[in-house]
């Protein structure tokens, strides 16, 4: 629609006169289909008019035009005339006020967006996701929702001021508008908060985009007054109708998907889940070898995995460990480099003879940014990958 819109505006400043002009708007008919009715109107008067109404306005209006200027005797211009059709024949407009397009776009725009970021801003999203919901509604469509937060932020703020915030906000809107496609919807939700709607688009080609967005989030290095900056991002994905089906409820659908991507250790996406706990927790169906720390000469025993998740390990055990206990966990991964992960035992649960569920607290400061970053990496995978094939089978 932004493209439509421009190139009626450009029409209104290039066309040498009315005759032209309706030449020109009937060229874009052409060229874009009904859809482009609507996008004229909306240029010269503001109106919202579905496209099969405003097709017969066009008609109306074009037919006025000829019979007043066959009437006059002269030359009657198009806004002329459809302020005379919408004041006096259809009656739309009561009051209408006369202004210069250029300056009412200029209001228009400041309005609309973000003086920041370029983004939409708050109030302009809340209305286009309205829109785009009961227009999904009433043609049977997918529409999905990526609720995206920058990570760790606030330190950015805090190291070297809010003026580099501002130019991160910056750069990451700025990858946004050039990853998304020209029919999404981007806008600043808040502060830090940045979402994309995407009409016409289910679950997993919108993890496509966001996964794309992250990736190049990641790999951005910002030049600012002699520092470099490094951030990641996450996101939570939330679609209609699956999850929700009103504008709010899809909202809250996807905070909370966002809620869990920071969870799950930050700089990832992940979709919403009717299950409410802080931490994705991820089957582990291996064996994994336990070493106590508290004694020197204890040996590694193998116990066998049952889940896993950021903040902690659940495996079961043929003998129960002290709460408290400090062990080291060695968990073998798919890719042949094993996790060594430090942590307290925090629960300890009997269910049968010489069987025992010891739940583990991950100690993270405990562990170096490496080891850090490389379970974080190996759950975000594995999550991913049991989301794509549970969406598979749906």
């Amino acid at each position: 629609m932004a493209q439509i819109r421009e190139s009626v505006l450009k029409c209104l400043g290039d066309a040498e006169d009315d005759d032209n002009l309706i030449q020109d708007l009937n060229r874009i008919i052409d060229r874009e289909g009904q859809q482009a009715y609507p996008v004229i109107f909306h240029v010269l008067t503001n109106l919202v008019i579905e496209p099969q109404e405003a097709e017969a306005f066009w008609r109306e209006i074009i037919g006025h035009y000829e019979s007043l200027n066959t009437s006059l005797g002269r030359k009657v211009g198009l806004r002329t005339t459809i302020c005379d059709y919408f004041c006096s024949i259809h009656k739309s407009l009561r009051n209408p006020k006369v202004v210069e397009i250029h300056i009412f776009e200029k209001a228009v725009k400041a309005s609309k967006y973000d003086s920041l970021t370029g983004l939409l801003n708050r109030q302009t999203f809340d209305e286009a996701l309205k829109t785009e919901i009961n227009r999904a509604k009433r043609h049977t469509q997918d529409l999905s929702l990526l609720f995206f937060d920058l990570d760790d932020f606030k330190r950015i703020n805090d190291s070297l001021g809010h003026p580099a915030g501002d130019a991160v906000l910056k750069a990451v809107a700025d990858i946004i508008l050039k990853e998304k496609r020209v029919e999404d919807i981007a806008a600043r939700y808040g502060g830090e908060e940045l979402v994309v709607i995407l009409p016409e688009t289910g679950k997993m080609n919108a993890l496509v985009l966001g996964e794309r967005i992250r990736q190049k989030v990641e790999n951005m290095r910002l030049k600012y007054k002699g520092h470099t900056i490094q951030l990641t991002i996450s996101g939570g994905l939330a679609a209609f109708p699956v999850n929700a089906a009103s504008a709010a409820a899809l909202i809250k659908c996807a905070d909370n998907a966002l809620y869990r991507a920071k969870g799950s250790g930050k700089n990832n996406i992940s979709f919403f889940s009717p299950d409410k706990r802080r931490y994705l927790r991820i089957d582990l169906d291996r064996e994994v070898k336990i070493r106590e720390l508290d004694f020197e000469d204890t040996q590694t025993q193998v116990a066998k995995g049952k889940n896993i998740c950021v903040g902690g390990i659940l495996f079961e055990n043929d003998y129960p460990l002290p709460i408290g206990t400090k062990v080291q966990i060695n968990v073998p991964t798919d890719q042949g480099k094993p996790l060594f992960i430090l942590g307290n035992v925090v629960r300890v649960e009997t269910y049968g003879p010489r069987q025992y569920d010891i739940g583990i607290a991950i100690s993270f400061l405990e562990m170096d940014k490496a080891m850090k970053t490389e379970i974080s990496r190996w759950l975000q995978l594995k999550r991913q990958n049991e989301q794509i094939d549970l969406e598979q089978a749906d």
